[in-house]
């Protein structure tokens, strides 16, 4: 920062050239002054960075980390059904071909499950984003998902299977917030809980999941596991996994 030269004072001493000579008491001064300048400016730009920084991202951010729904498994998953069998599915809202093993499956998971035979391991991810016209349709839905398991578990399921039943194709908007509480009120979910969805207060937790299926050697959806051990049959053909599930109960 330049110092603009003062006139010299009465008192000052001068050189030889004419130029103002400052004594020790003004140079002190002078560098105080300049320090404290300098202070303020650096305090200004940091307040600045923080201010900036915190307007970026204004999604409010659970105390404690990452919000997540109440009765999960130690795993992470959304538990369905009490059975000895334990069928888990990596699935995404978006992915027609999670549709198509809903098709071939759903019906006789139903009755696994109705039967205490299988339980169904929800593991919801949300990799389609990018496919859903900017509505981010994967996130919203697994969240919504997430707020019926949270606050109406009872309903979690029928939920799960009305939204395969109303799932839209790729490439689209899918449905809006409105239609997904729609759905979720067309299976019995209160109208407090479909009021939640958009709050998105799960979105983070999807993603987190997200992330670590991808980081547990996840490579796609559907991704279905059988006590733990990938089911290697044909995934869109009615009556495949029903014999691995009986394989696996004998």
């Amino acid at each position: 920062m330049s110092t603009r030269t003062q006139p010299p004072s009465p008192s000052a001493h001068h050189t030889g050239r004419g130029a103002p000579r400052i004594t020790a008491t003004r140079y002190r001064i002078a560098r105080w002054v300049g320090l404290g300048v300098l202070v303020v400016l650096v305090v200004s730009i940091v307040l600045v960075v923080v201010r900036d920084s915190s307007t970026t991202d204004t999604a409010p951010q659970p105390a404690g980390g990452v919000a997540a729904p109440g009765g999960l498994t130690p795993e992470g998953s959304i538990a369905i059904g009490d059975g000895p069998v334990t069928v888990t599915v990596y699935f995404d809202y978006l992915c027609p071909a999670c549709g198509a093993f809903e098709d071939a499956n759903g019906e006789a998971l139903d009755q696994f499950v109705r039967n205490d035979d299988v339980t169904v391991e929800l593991r919801p991810m949300a990799f389609l984003d990018r496919l859903s016209a900017g509505t981010e349709y994967s996130t919203r839905t697994a969240n919504a998902l997430a707020t019926v398991v949270d606050a109406d578990p009872g309903h979690a399921w029928a939920f799960h299977r009305a939204l395969y039943a109303e799932r839209p194709p790729e490439g689209g908007p899918g449905l809006t917030d409105q239609q997904i509480a729609d759905v979720a009120r067309g299976v019995g979910v209160p109208d407090e809980v479909a009021a939640r969805f958009a709050e998105g207060r799960y979105e983070a937790w999807v993603a987190q999941r997200t992330e670590k299926a991808f980081a547990n050697g996840v490579e796609g959806t559907p991704t279905i596991l059988v006590n733990g051990r990938l089911f290697e049959g044909d995934a869109y053909r009615a009556g495949s996994l029903t014999a691995a599930v009986e394989q696996a109960a004998s």
